[in-house]
């Protein structure tokens, strides 16, 4: 006879391989059929012993991801949504890290580290503009901070 599985084991293992929202340690856990009694039970200790910490792992998550690829707020928070973090949690992270920089400081900081493509100023724009539309940048941001960075080149 095998011993009964254990919730906190086997989330423990779960979070072993990275940093992971309460809720995606729910999901995870009811997909190995444990009852919802046992997984919010083991959930409660995991929070009490601090493995599971939705403020701090979406605050981790939002800085990380704002580091290694530049991106509007709002693409940034739906990230972070996707991954199961409550709605607070995820202002407050995205807020953290966006901490003294605008939407146009990070657009630009992402625009200075890609190479030139075309020798055609207005092709080149274009490529540009879409990359920012592609990272959740709103027109205005992009309109401003092309507008900036032609002038600079």
């Amino acid at each position: 006879m095998f011993p009964k599985a254990d919730p906190i084991a086997e989330a423990v293992r779960y979070l072993a391989r990275g940093d992971r929202s309460a809720a995606q340690v729910q999901h995870h856990l009811a997909g190995r059929g444990f009852p919802g009694t046992e997984i919010r039970r083991a959930l409660r200790t995991l929070q009490r012993l601090g493995y599971v910490d939705d403020e701090a792992v979406a605050r981790r998550m939002a800085e990380a991801r704002l580091a290694r690829r530049p991106m509007a707020r709002e693409a940034l928070a739906a990230e972070l949504e996707a991954r199961g973090f409550s709605a607070g949690a995820v202002a407050r992270a995205v807020q953290h890290a966006y901490a003294g920089l605008s939407e146009e400081a990070v657009a630009q900081r992402f625009l200075k580290s890609l190479p030139r493509r075309f020798s055609d100023p207005a092709r080149e724009g274009r490529r540009r503009a879409g990359l920012l539309r592609g990272r959740g940048f709103s027109a205005d941001v992009s309109e401003s901070v092309l507008g900036v960075t032609a002038n600079d080149s």
